[in-house]
């Protein structure tokens, strides 16, 4: 049941990330990143590909750490954490 739910809510937000990338206002890599993230929850074997890369296993992890936050919390820490993954970290001299 889950699956049936997020894959065409991962294809929309492709859809907006696609047209975002050749309009300037809408965040295109956002909404790619998102629609990743819920192609990675619907099928665990993207989703162990996926957590080879750090920066998605970090957000992987913290979206695990959320399963029981409720509705609104967990969507600010949602994209909260996706601006962190497209933002670049600090940098060690």
């Amino acid at each position: 049941m889950k699956q049936l739910l997020l894959i065409p809510f991962a294809l929309l937000l492709t859809l907006i990330g696609l047209f975002g990338l050749v309009v300037p206002v809408i965040p295109g890599i956002l909404f790619l990143l998102a629609a990743l993230v819920c192609l990675g929850v619907a099928f665990p074997s993207l989703r162990r590909q996926l957590e080879q890369q750090p920066r998605l296993k970090r957000f992987f992890h913290r979206l695990d750490e959320t399963r029981y936050l409720g509705a609104i919390p967990r969507c600010k820490l949602f994209f909260w954490a996706l601006l962190e993954m497209v933002t670049p970290g600090r940098q060690r001299f």
